[in-house]
């Protein structure tokens, strides 16, 4: 009874999630609005969205595993919250302006505006943000189709076409305005699904303290032929691992969320841009919710297991869905919708980024002109086909799912951070130095995807952002300074 309750509230989710998408296709006047909702929203609805995007599967399923397996240093991954407001307030009001001074209903189209027109800026940006999206798409349509697989005994491969089917259609037809619309509602079911959780977890162990002092009281506990090794250790700034990757793991996600592709195409999508403070805190508030629900449900298992009132997991990313069966039928009916939630949300805009750039921003830079009336059904047709491929690679080949999945954040954060982030806040930043940093991170991220390991221990992509980022300033301080015209310098004096 209760499991088929379960599975109807997710299947609400995603019946409720198709009909805002239907609806959405009538807002779809232009261009622009299918490309990027650009101009269209208040900043609650693109907040939320935001959220959703941002948090994916792998905040709500990943995040409690690894802080169950390794510790305390993934709990960090919460400031990423912070990073929103940085991101609105800082950038923010440099990207919405762009809006203002030109046709944007892309990333491409801002790098065109920045730097005129470079067709080669554009082309490295599109395929290294192709890279990145897909990678995430991928592990997205994993993740949903492995939990609706497990609730309702399917095969995979059958709830990934049920699920992400009806996702593909309602994205292709509503395109980046049912997309927002549909991740502001998924957002929103996170967020009820975090307070409930949270609310569970201090009921259910009394708090911090508790926690603490179980898991650091115990050596480790075994069962069922599983043992976990628990004790002091475990709750320590670095946790169980070296220092130097608990320091990526608390950089990353902070400095990343600036760059990533969820929070850049959301800045333009705001309505008013005198609305950008308030869309800063909605966010940051939301993803708090979010992000509080995944540190203390891997906090509340490790209780659990401490004390002796479940075995120790074996497999860490089971987390969030032992501390809900524990937590009760409600937790249960919540924390499997917001992962499905999750993993749909991140799911559509990555395929309609995806689908953008592929029918729209790489002919551009190729010098191929789709007429205006043409890109939207090409687009349509591009999401179909990136939709089914990616349904199936991700079944079929779990393997390269799981190295895409890790290749996804820092892979969109070497594209953006030459591009955005530097090109928008610093005027002397010139076309030949943005070229020189893409180039190397087209090159580098092409070689991590081979068995090349990198030096140190730690992700490919920290030395990745960081050699970009520094060519491209070493170039543009080393070559001519770019001339800005008035609007555009006006922009990045913002």
């Amino acid at each position: 009874m209760e499991k088929g309750l379960i599975i109807s509230f997710s299947v609400a989710m995603i019946v409720v999630s198709f009909l805002i998408g239907w609806w959405a296709k009538r807002k779809v006047t232009s261009n622009k609005a299918f490309f990027g909702s650009t101009g269209m929203f208040g900043p609650l609805a693109v907040g939320l969205s935001s959220t959703a995007a941002v948090a994916s599967a792998f905040a709500l399923v990943g995040v409690p595993g690894i802080i169950y397996a390794t510790g305390n240093p993934m709990t960090f991954w919460m400031l990423s919250s912070a990073a929103f407001t940085m991101a609105y307030l800082i950038l923010g009001k440099k990207v919405r302006a762009m809006a203002e001074i030109g046709e944007v209903a892309s990333l491409g189209d801002i790098s065109d505006l920045r730097f005129n027109n470079n067709r080669l800026i554009k082309a490295m940006l599109s395929i290294v943000i192709f890279l990145g999206c897909i990678a995430y798409l991928s592990a997205q349509i994993k993740a949903g189709s492995e939990l609706f697989a497990h609730l309702l005994g399917w095969e995979p491969i059958v709830a990934a076409i049920a699920i992400f089917g009806i996702l593909t259609v309602y994205t292709a037809i509503s395109g980046e305005v049912g997309g927002l619309l549909t991740q502001a509602f998924q957002g929103l079911v996170m967020v009820v699904a975090g307070v409930i959780m949270i609310l569970a977890f201090y009921t259910m162990t009394g708090g911090f303290g508790n926690v603490m002092q179980a898991v650091g009281s115990a050596k480790e506990a075994a069962a069922a032929g599983v043992t976990k090794p628990l004790g002091p250790d475990l709750l320590n700034a670095w946790g169980r691992m070296p220092g130097t990757i608990s320091m990526v793991w608390m950089l990353i996600p902070i400095l990343g969320t600036i760059g990533q592709p969820q929070v850049l195409t959301r800045m333009y999508a705001l309505k008013n841009p005198k609305e950008m403070p308030r869309l800063s805190l909605y966010a940051a508030l939301s993803h708090a919710v979010v992000g509080f629900f995944a540190v203390v449900v891997a906090y509340g298992v490790l209780y659990l297991v401490a004390s002796g009132k479940v075995n120790p997991l074996a497999v860490a990313d089971r987390a969030i869905f032992v501390f809900a069966d524990e937590a009760g039928f409600i937790a249960q009916l919540f924390v499997y919708a917001a992962v499905l939630a999750a993993a749909m949300s991140s799911a559509s805009l990555f395929l309609s980024i995806c689908a953008g750039i592929i029918s729209r921003d790489l002919p551009s830079a190729f010098g191929m002109k789709i007429p205006e009336n043409r890109q939207i059904t090409a687009s349509r047709i591009t999401m179909f086909a990136i939709g089914i491929i990616s349904i199936f690679f991700s079944i079929y080949r779990g393997d390269m799912v799981a190295i895409l999945g890790t290749f996804g954040w820092g892979t969109l954060m070497s594209a953006t951070f030459p591009v955005f982030i530097i090109g928008l806040l610093w005027d002397r930043a010139n076309e030949a130095g943005v070229m020189t940093g893409m180039a190397a991170s087209l090159g580098l991220n092409l070689l991590s995807l081979t068995s090349f390991k990198w030096p140190g221990g730690m992700p490919g992509y920290f030395y990745i952002i960081a050699i970009s980022v520094s060519l491209t300033v070493f170039v543009s301080l080393m070559t001519k300074e770019q001339k800005l015209n008035r609007k555009l310098q006006a922009v990045i004096d913002l």
